[in-house]
């Protein structure tokens, strides 16, 4: 039977849409089920915040009236001030049933239709819904689970795109770093950390809880400056800092993030976060009735075995310098040796662009597995 596409206009709908993976990936073993919740609340204008600007347009695919995919499409003013490219994005690209490429390319139609009538001459992604955010498609890597806040993929659907007509923009690296009982540093860490403990002009310090927002933005900054160079960089706006703020705070310990300071000047953090796909394991990303009992006692009391840095940076004035350099390594050393202090054995690195040296570098200085690649495509209009 042939697909329709229709677009998603009232809160049944958009509810529809959100529970369409819990539907569609159900019973696999590398399926973690996202908290409904917080999913719900990241694609709610009167939650989310930035998509006042993006007025993204949700569809959803019917075979013989049911719902068998969906995706998202929608134009940020911030990309296009960036990066002056025409180019719209679509994201949240799922299918109930594997390997349903007619599914998959009238989705992609509708999305690519929708940016048309908006002027734009590109398409790319997936985004949910930026580069901040969760974005990528699973290209290799489908033999273990996602860490928190970073997609599911099935292998069937980066076969489907280049049929399509869509193109490799980029690759975006995932890497795991397994930390034995007894803490321990590379050798190279170990001596940049001499020089941290013995050079008085810099400091570090954890998270203030009782100033988070404060904290928060003050990281969002060096992120900002950090970053602004890479590709497809958008900055964190004040307003997006806050949600981001308010969406980690459940999980958010003293220990999470670090800060380094040279001078008194913030130079460079780290901030890593328990995974919660490890904590929500077998709620089916319900906190009602029992949820949260059960995921705060695995946070809080028993802990979890495995976290993921999805935020550092240093700012551009410290990049190649000594005390830049130890500063980076003060704030890193603090927050691995945290974390394993609280019983945290694995952490995920992600995500990493693959043209980015320095990072490339600090990955194979840990020895970290590369086990995880996600792809952006592009296509044009």
């Amino acid at each position: 039977m042939s697909v329709s596409v229709k677009q998603a206009k009232n809160a049944s709908d958009i509810k529809t849409f959100v529970e369409l993976p819990y539907h569609a990936y159900r019973g696999e073993p590398h399926w973690r089920p996202p908290l409904r919740v917080e999913r719900q609340e990241h694609v709610d204008p009167k939650k989310n915040k930035s998509l006042d600007e993006l007025r993204p347009s949700f569809f959803l695919a019917y075979r013989d009236e049911q719902v068998v995919g969906r995706i998202a499409s929608f134009v940020n003013p911030k990309h296009l001030q960036h990066h002056d490219d025409q180019t719209g994005h679509f994201g949240f690209l799922d299918t109930r049933d594997p390997r349903d490429e007619e599914t998959v390319s009238a989705l992609l139609e509708a999305a690519e239709d929708d940016l048309r009538a908006r002027g734009m001459s590109r398409i790319g992604g997936p985004y949910n819904f930026s580069v901040n955010d969760e974005c990528g498609l699973l290209v290799d890597g489908f033999d273990s689970p996602p860490s928190v806040m970073m997609p599911y993929g099935r292998s069937d659907l980066p076969k489907m795109m280049e049929p399509a007509g869509y193109t490799k923009a980029m690759d975006m690296y995932a890497f795991r770093h397994r930390m034995g009982e007894s803490f321990s540093s590379p050798a190279f860490v170990s001596r940049v950390k001499e020089r941290f403990d013995s050079d008085p002009r810099i400091s570090v310090r954890s998270l203030d809880m009782s100033r988070l927002y404060e904290d928060i933005s003050l990281i969002v900054g060096i992120f900002n400056d950090a970053w602004s160079g890479n590709w497809g960089f958008l900055p964190i706006s004040d307003q997006e800092a806050k949600f981001l703020a308010d969406s980690m705070k459940p999980v958010l310990q003293t220990e999470s993030l670090w800060i380094a300071f040279v001078d008194n000047e913030p130079a460079s953090f780290t901030l890593m976060i328990p995974n919660l796909n490890e904590a929500t394991l077998g709620l089916d990303g319900r906190l009602l009735p029992f949820g949260w009992a059960t995921l705060l006692y695995r946070i809080k009391v028993q802990g979890v075995k495995s976290a993921r840095i999805p935020l550092a940076g240093t700012r551009k004035k410290f990049h190649k310098t000594r005390r830049g350099m130890t500063a980076t390594v003060g704030a890193w050393e603090a927050c691995l040796s945290a974390q394993h202090a609280k019983g945290v054995r694995e952490v995920e690195f992600s995500w990493v662009l693959e043209t980015n040296k320095d990072l490339l570098g600090l990955a194979d200085i840990y020895d970290c597995d590369r086990y995880k690649t996600y792809r952006v495509y592009e296509k044009d209009l």
